[in-house]
């Protein structure tokens, strides 16, 4: 497919592109009117990229295809711009379901008409030379100008209506107007320039050109004008229809307008208030009314009713343009529901809270109910087993000795036989119990098993843990254990093994006093043993 260049060309797309940018700028906004505005910069980036192909297309078939395709934004753009007029004046109560429908009607009809019955809308549609230029030359037909007719007076109507608007809306909200009335007048006025000069010839059409400009003024206006953040309401809509109580102050402090939702926190007619000092009503809902006049203020207030009432209230100072204060906004919000839920909910935390606490307790006993043994308290062999490799771990990092003493009481099985488990259950304890007075902080003695019980004592060398062991054990051979009429005694064989010596694993290293241990058993009990590599002999 051939082109050919031209600065229209690139004019048209610099305006098609503009009008989408701000297309998608505008959509995001989340305002009446901002969807059927991006509508409407839509169809003018249709109208201008669809009219720049044309030019820069040179085939017959190729121009009429884009002429057609540009008829999508020229059909469209008009409806698309009186439903957003209707929609920032707020006249959206004109555009019911039938309304839209007929509204709908000539742009479709006229898109129909001109992709397959364009000799209705155009006479002919030829090429033509202009400045060296492909052109394609244009003859009006009458369905053309009954769609041009049409598309003027819907325009005409849409501005009449943004004009009334203008002239009704406050200073800050007629800047807003002024700069969309300009923007969407400047393409009209190219366009019926257009029309009066119009020969028959494809002339450089200049109306997809002022789109660009229309959407910056566009964008000029929601960026700086804060156009589609803040819209003109009608003030019947805005404050009569408000569930919040609203009351506006002169500068004396006099009100000078309320609604009606005002009567709920009131004893009389709001209408009757009109022209009254504010002091009156916050006299009867504070004893330092002055308080809530002090500059911009929040601050909740309880009624004097029952049942009891509480109000959220917002006091706005308003300023002239001169920075001279010429009244209040005062905004009141029944939060009573709230203040109800908010009762509810910090009863509800802290029932919550305590039920943490007692879980927290819960769990801190499952976990000491998971690592000690539950008749003598000391740890369990799983315990052992976990941080006996961490102590370990922490004894190769910080190079110290680390001992394990394996006990196991002698004879054990006679003291069953002989008074009964409740008796061995006591020794147990008894023995446990002095296992835990005479070990360090920072050693653990558990249970390992039956009547073996393991003591391990992180840093600390073979000979203090000899001389440790012999304490412990003339402690227990000394132990008289009240059951019923008797005194139970028992006594106790030891191995002992050390890190890193005996092993730098746990299993070696338990292995070696367990060893020791049974050595001690196999030569009279009631002994020590250290381990020995390759002789074992009582110490």
């Amino acid at each position: 497919m051939a082109f050919q260049l031209h600065p229209y060309v690139i004019a048209l797309f610099v305006s098609a592109f503009t009008s989408l940018l701000t297309a998608i700028l505008v959509w995001r906004r989340d305002a009446g009117g901002a969807l059927t505005l991006a509508g409407v910069l839509c169809s003018a980036f249709v109208w201008s990229v669809a009219c720049a192909m044309s030019w820069a297309s040179m085939g017959l078939t190729e121009k009429v295809i884009w002429f057609k395709v540009m008829y999508l934004g020229v059909s469209t753009a008009p409806t698309l711009f009186l439903i957003f007029i209707l929609k920032i004046t707020h006249r959206e109560n004109w555009l019911t379901a039938r309304d839209l429908l007929l509204l709908a009607v000539e742009p479709i009809a006229m898109v129909l008409l001109v992709w397959f019955g364009t000799g209705l809308v155009f006479d002919r549609l030829e090429l033509g030379q202009v400045g060296g230029l492909t052109v394609l030359q244009i003859e009006s037909g009458g369905a053309y100008w009954i769609h041009a007719f049409y598309s003027y007076a819907i325009v005409l109507f849409a501005l009449v209506i943004l004009g009334l608007g203008t002239l009704r809306a406050n200073r800050f909200f007629r800047r807003q107007y002024l700069i969309i009335l300009l923007g969407s007048i400047i393409p009209i006025a190219v366009n019926l320039l257009k029309q009066v000069n119009y020969n028959g010839i494809a002339d450089l059409d200049l109306v997809p050109v002022t789109f660009g400009i229309s959407s910056i003024l566009y964008s000029y206006a929601v960026f700086r004008h804060q156009f589609m953040d803040l819209l003109p309401v009608a003030r019947g809509r805005l404050i009569e229809s408000m569930s919040d109580g609203v009351l506006v102050l002169d500068h004396h402090n006099r009100i000078v307008d309320i609604n009606p939702v005002m009567k709920n926190f009131l004893d009389e007619n709001p209408s009757a208030l009109i022209g009254r000092n504010i002091s009156e009503i916050l006299n009867l809902w504070s004893h330092n009314p002055d308080q809530f006049l002090n500059g911009e203020t929040r601050t909740e207030v309880k009624l004097p009713r029952q049942p009891a009432c509480y109000l959220d209230l917002r006091v706005t100072p308003l300023y002239n343009i001169n920075q001279r204060l010429s009244g209040r906004l005062i905004v009141i919000r029944d939060v009573t529901d709230r203040k109800e839920v908010e009762k509810d909910l910090r009863y509800a935390m802290d029932k919550l809270h305590t039920q943490l606490i007692e879980i927290g307790q819960l769990q801190s006993q499952l976990r000491e109910q998971a690592i000690r043994d539950a008749l003598t308290n000391l740890f369990n062999r799983r315990y052992l087993e976990e941080t006996l490799d961490r102590e370990l771990a922490r004894a190769a990092r910080e190079t110290y000795p680390l001992c394990v003493i394996m006990m196991d009481l002698d004879y054990f099985k006679d003291i069953n036989d002989t008074y009964g488990h409740e008796a061995g259950d006591i020794v147990l304890k008894t023995l446990a119990e002095t296992v835990t007075k005479q070990s360090r902080h920072g050693d653990f003695a558990c249970r390992f098993g039956g009547e073996e019980f393991v003591l391990v004592m992180p840093n600390i060398g073979i000979a203090i843990a000899k001389e440790r062991a012999d304490e412990l054990h003339r402690t227990i051979n000394a132990l008289n254990i009240p059951y019923g009429r008797f005194n139970l005694t028992t006594t106790i064989s030891m191995g002992i093994a050390w890190y890193p010596k005996h092993g730098t694993a746990k299993e070696d290293l338990l292995r070696a006093a367990d060893k020791a241990m049974y050595v001690a058993k196999n030569t009279g009990r009631n002994c020590i043993i250290i381990y020995r590599e390759t002789e074992l002999s009582a110490e």
